[in-house]
């Protein structure tokens, strides 16, 4: 987004080939039409950032539920995925990739989503590591999975705009996020029909790009306190302590004690 342009003379942008675009739009279209669409598509993008001209159709979502792999199935074993504009999410993706140095500054160790080089089987691997330690120690210990129920709907937008301002994010990035939810609608699909529209006034949506990266910025301050606050396990020679491990809303506790116990239930 430097010298107000956010998108190159040259190079395609790159989108997983999804088909989750609500406008029908896949990465065969612009790929095809690149070197004729290249350039209106660049002025798009600088005024759906630069000048928040980002119409009510483009932030329109159509939710449909997909079934998670279980048996009878309830209204609670579905997943909710958005479907939404093309331009929207080539712009959401900027912004997730320009997140990407930020959150590889300030999240520690205790979150693996999102930062470079890191997996969730780095994060599952933490968690095997640290109960064998725990084990071959004698040391007593308890292992606490939290459930976030239905996390991602329930991030309040002026809670996240205040956490990623605190991260010296610029005013105009966070404003060009702001943009993005401001007057965002949903629709809901079911059998064919849809039903709506439904205004988005809190939680990240399910599919968006840039809502994994938002997410983890926003829970990290509640795994900054658990750190600070409870003594975890040492392993070995290491000077760091262990006390949560977190890939997204998955979160693990290590607790030691009867003690931790408040403590965790305080900070959350």
């Amino acid at each position: 987004m430097a010298n107000g342009q956010v998108l190159p003379q040259c190079g395609k942008p790159r989108m997983r080939a999804e088909r989750t675009a609500q406008d029908g739009l896949g990465k065969e279209f612009y790929e095809r039409n690149w070197t004729l669409i290249q350039d209106d598509l660049r002025d798009v993008l600088n005024q759906m950032f630069w000048d928040g001209k980002i119409t009510s159709r483009q932030k329109h979502g159509i939710l449909i539920c997909l079934p998670k792999p279980r048996g009878n199935p309830t209204p609670a074993d579905y997943c909710p995925i958005t479907l939404l504009n093309s331009y929207y999410k080539i712009l959401a993706r900027m912004f997730a990739r320009r997140l990407r140095p930020i959150m590889e500054d300030h999240l520690t160790y205790t979150q693996y989503c999102g930062i470079p080089g890191n997996t969730i089987l780095d994060a599952i691997a933490t968690v095997r590591d640290s109960i064998a330690y725990a084990e071959n120690k004698n040391t007593p210990s308890c292992v606490l999975s939290p459930d976030f129920k239905n996390a991602y709907d329930r991030v309040l937008h002026g809670y996240l705009f205040k956490i990623i301002h605190g991260y010296g994010i610029g005013a105009p990035f966070i404003k060009g996020i702001q943009h993005m939810y401001e007057g965002a609608t949903s629709s809901i699909q079911i059998n064919g029909n849809q039903y709506g529209p439904i205004p988005v006034r809190c939680a990240v949506r399910q599919r968006c790009p840039m809502s994994m990266a938002l997410y983890t910025l926003g829970l990290h301050p509640l795994l900054k306190v658990l750190e600070q606050n409870l003594p975890g396990l040492k392993m070995g020679k290491q000077e760091r302590h262990t006390s949560v491990i977190a890939y997204a809303d998955d979160v693990t506790i290590f607790v030691n004690s009867i003690a931790d116990f408040p403590i965790i239930e305080e900070t959350i």
